[in-house]
C-alpha cells in the first residue's frame, strides 16, 4: 500500500528553467530515504495551505533514480494557478514543503538484457517525467534507443533544453530528440531604416505543433525493424488524443502505449455529469472502517472531506491514481477517469475524487 502521508521536506534548490518554470530539488533525510524511493517518470504530490484551507498538487519527477541523487521536480506556472505561480514567486532555498512520497505507473521494467525502442511524445511542461523516463532508459539499458518528439511554442520556453543537449551528445546513438516549435521566435531584417523589412527566423527545426505525421514519421524512420516498441505520452489532451490514436492505427499494441495525463489546476472540462442520490457509504481506510451519508452528487472524497477525514488525493480532476479505491459492494460511476486502464475499471478500482455512487449503499476499500 502506497505511503499516502506528507512529510516536511526542505528545498534545497530552486534553479530557473525557463521565464515561467522553475525547477526545485528537495533535501530527503536519512531517515526518510526509504519513504521517498521511486521509480521512473513517478510524481510528488505537495500540499500548502491557503487561508487556512489545504491545495495539493501532483508535480512529475524530472529527476531519475539511476542518474541523480536528489528528487527534483519542474513547476511551470499556469494562468491563474494558485500553487503553481505561488511555487515561482516565493519558494526559495531553505524553504519547507509538505510533501507526499512518491506515486504514479507511468514507468515500465528495465532490464540490462533488453533492447527496445522508446518513443516518448510530449508538450510543454509534460517533458517533466520524460526526462526521468529516458535518463533512466539511456543509464539502465544500455541496447536501448530512445526518440523524443517535443513541442513547444518558441525556442524560450523549451524545458529542459541544455539537459536534453547534454544528453544527446553524451549519448549519441542512443538519444535523438526533435524539437517542433509552433511560433518560433522572429526578427527583422532588410529595408531601408526598417522600412519593408522582412521578418525572418533563425530556428532551423521543425516546425508546428505535434500531429499525425510528425508521429509516424519518427516512429517509422526510426524504428529498427522488430525491434519491441514502448510509447509515452504526456502533455495537452488533444495531443495526446492524436498520438493514441496515430499508435495505434500503427498497430502498436494499446498495453505498449503509456499515458500520463496532463491537467491543468482546476480543469474539469470534459466530465461527464453523473446523477447520485446520495447513499450510505462505508469505507475501509488506514486500518478503519468509517460509515457516512453521502450527499446528492457527492463524490466519496467529497464527502469524507466533508466530516474531516483524511483520504488520499491530489489531483481532484481524475488524472492521477492517488485517491484510488476498490469497489466491494454497490455501484459508482465516474464523473472522470484518466488515470485507471478499461481493466483496472473492470476489476472495480474508483478514483474516488469523481466517483458518484448509482446505489443506495456502497462499501469502497482504500487500503488495497
Amino acid at each position: 500500500m502506497a505511503d499516502t502521508n506528507f512529510y516536511a521536506l526542505k528545498v534545497k534548490n530552486v534553479d530557473a528553467e525557463t521565464e515561467h518554470a522553475v525547477v526545485l530539488t528537495f533535501d530527503v533525510p536519512e531517515d526518510l530515504q526509504n519513504n521517498f524511493q521511486y521509480k521512473h517518470g513517478q510524481y510528488l504530490t505537495l500540499n500548502f495551505k491557503f487561508k487556512g484551507k489545504d491545495e495539493r498538487r501532483a508535480y512529475s519527477l524530472c529527476s531519475s533514480p539511476s542518474m541523480d541523487k536528489n528528487l527534483k521536480i519542474g513547476v511551470k506556472r499556469v494562468f491563474k494557478g494558485l500553487v503553481s505561480n505561488h511555487i515561482n514567486d516565493n519558494i526559495t532555498a531553505g524553504t519547507e514543503v509538505q510533501v507526499m512520497p512518491p506515486q504514479g505507473h507511468f514507468n515500465t521494467n528495465l532490464d540490462a538484457s533488453q533492447s527496445k525502442d522508446y518513443f516518448l511524445f510530449c508538450s510543454g511542461s509534460g517533458v517533466t517525467p520524460m526526462l526521468s523516463i529516458l535518463k533512466s532508459v539511456l543509464e539502465e539499458e544500455p541496447k536501448s534507443h530512445v526518440f523524443m518528439y517535443y513541442g513547444n511554442k518558441h525556442e524560450n520556453s523549451i524545458m529542459f533544453k541544455d539537459e536534453l543537449d547534454a544528453l544527446e551528445s553524451k549519448y549519441a546513438g542512443q538519444l535523438k530528440v526533435v524539437h517542433t516549435l509552433s511560433q518560433p521566435k522572429t526578427r527583422k531584417e532588410g529595408g531601408l531604416f526598417g522600412l519593408f523589412a522582412k521578418k525572418v527566423t533563425d530556428w532551423q527545426g521543425t516546425k508546428g505543433r505535434i500531429d499525425a505525421k510528425g508521429i509516424k514519421d519518427l516512429v517509422n524512420d526510426n524504428r529498427r525493424g522488430t525491434t519491441p516498441v514502448e510509447c509515452f505520452m504526456c502533455g495537452p489532451q488533444g495531443m495526446m488524443r492524436t498520438a493514441e490514436d496515430t499508435l495505434k492505427g500503427m498497430g502498436i499494441d494499446e498495453k505498449n502505449i503509456h499515458i500520463e495525463w496532463f491537467v491543468s489546476e482546476d480543469d474539469k472540462d470534459n466530465s461527464k455529469q453523473i446523477e447520485g442520490n446520495g447513499a450510505k457509504a462505508t469505507v475501509k481506510m488506514n486500518g478503519k472502517k468509517i460509515e457516512l451519508k453521502l450527499l446528492p452528487n457527492e463524490s466519496i472524497l467529497d464527502g469524507l472531506l466533508r466530516i474531516d477525514e483524511d483520504p488520499p488525493y491530489s489531483c481532484m480532476s481524475g488524472a492521477c491514481s492517488t485517491c484510488v479505491c476498490k469497489l466491494v459492494s454497490g455501484n459508482a460511476e465516474m464523473e472522470r477517469c484518466l488515470a485507471l486502464s478499461d481493466d483496472e475499471v473492470k476489476n472495480g478500482y474508483l478514483l474516488s475524487c469523481s466517483a458518484i455512487p448509482t446505489t443506495e449503499e456502497i462499501e469502497v476499500d482504500y487500503d488495497v
